[in-house]
C-alpha cells in the first residue's frame, strides 16, 4: 500500500535546517540526518490533510518553526519494493511532496523525532543519511521543480531505477 508524506527544505543564507533523527525502531531514517517532514494524514482528528497543511504541521511539530510561504519543489516516489533497511522490517512505498522556503517564525526546539540543526549546505554530502537522500539534495540544487523516483536493490541505490525529470 502506498503511503504519502512531505519533506521541507528550509535554506537560509546557505544553511539548511535538518533533523538529526532519534534512534527508533520502524524508522528508515533512524540515526540519520534528513529534512523535516513526515506522513500525511497523521493528525489526531484522522481527517483528510492536504500536502501543504501536512508540511506545515510536520515542520512545526518536529522543529518548533512555522514555515512561511512554502513553494512546491518536487515529488519523489521512494520505491521500496525489494529494499532492505536495518530499522524498518516492512518497508512501504512513499510518495513524498517536497516544499521549500526561506522564511519561518517560532523558536527552534527538538521533539521525539530528533534534534533540528542548521547545517552548511556544503556539509550535507558528509552527513550520515540514507543513500537515496543524497539524490534528493542533489535534485534540490537545481532551481526547477522536479519529479523523481528513488529505487534500491537490497541496501544499494539502484542507479538505473533512480531518476529525475525537471519540469
Amino acid at each position: 500500500m502506498m503511503k504519502y508524506g512531505t519533506l521541507v527544505y528550509i535554506n537560509i543564507d546557505g544553511r539548511v535546517l535538518m533533523m538529526r533523527k532519534a534512534t527508533r525502531r520502524d524508522d528508515p531514517n533512524s540515526g540519520y540526518y534528513t529534512l523535516p517532514g513526515g506522513k500525511l494524514g497523521s493528525n489526531e482528528r484522522k481527517t483528510p490533510e492536504g500536502r501543504l497543511a501536512g508540511a506545515v504541521r510536520e515542520t512545526e511539530e518536529e522543529t518548533g518553526l512555522r514555515i512561511i510561504s512554502p513553494i512546491a519543489r518536487g515529488v519523489i516516489l521512494f520505491n521500496n519494493k525489494g529494499r532492505i533497511f536495518d530499522n524498518w522490517p516492512n518497508p512501504e512505498d512513499f510518495l513524498v511532496y517536497i516544499f521549500a522556503t526561506g522564511s519561518y517564525t517560532g523558536e527552534l526546539r527538538g521533539s521525539e523525532e530528533g534534534t533540528p540543526v542548521w547545517i552548511d549546505e556544503k556539509e550535507i554530502p558528509l552527513l550520515p543519511k540514507n543513500s537515496g537522500d543524497a539524490k534528493v539534495y542533489e535534485w534540490l540544487k537545481n532551481p526547477r521543480s522536479f519529479q523523481g523516483v528513488i529505487k534500491h536493490k537490497g541496501k544499494a541505490l539502484d542507479e538505473f531505477g533512480t531518476f529525475v525529470e525537471y519540469l
